[in-house]
C-alpha cells in the first residue's frame, strides 16, 4: 500500500535575520512622579444636606444605576413615572439609552453605599 499525500519538498531552516526597527523618534521620557493623593470623600457626602430619607437615598441610586441623573430627567426621557411598591422604593426603571429594564426587590439594595449620608439613621 503506497500513501502519497502529495506533498514534497524541503523544509527551510528559520531565517536569522533581524527584525527590522521602525526610525527612531528619540528617547520618550516619561514623568515618574507619584499622582496626587485625591481627599478622601465619605459615601453620599453632599446628600445629608439635602435632607433625603431613606426611601429618596435608595430610589436616587436606583435611578443612577439606569444611568439617570434623576427623576425629573427619566420623567422627560420615558415619558412617565418609574413603576414603585407600596412602600415607596421604586419597583422597575428603564435603562437610559436602550430597551434593558431593572426590577428591584421591595427592600432596600444600596443601603451599604450611602448609610452614613442617611438622616433617619
Amino acid at each position: 500500500m503506497n500513501m502519497d499525500f502529495g506533498v514534497s519538498g524541503t523544509a527551510l531552516a528559520p531565517s536569522a535575520q533581524p527584525r527590522a526597527t521602525p526610525p527612531s523618534r528619540g528617547v520618550q521620557k516619561r514623568s515618574i512622579t507619584a499622582p496626587k493623593e485625591a481627599d478622601e470623600v465619605a459615601v453620599g457626602s453632599g446628600l445629608m444636606d439635602r435632607g433625603m430619607s431613606d426611601i429618596e437615598l435608595e430610589n436616587m441610586c436606583r435611578l443612577q444605576y439606569a444611568r439617570w441623573n434623576d427623576l425629573d430627567e427619566y420623567v422627560k426621557g420615558v415619558g412617565n413615572e418609574p413603576d414603585y411598591w407600596p412602600s415607596g422604593l421604586i419597583k422597575s426603571t428603564k435603562k437610559k439609552g436602550d430597551d434593558c429594564k431593572f426590577y428591584w426587590k421591595k427592600a432596600n439594595e444600596w443601603k451599604h453605599f450611602w448609610g452614613k449620608a442617611s438622616i433617619s439613621r
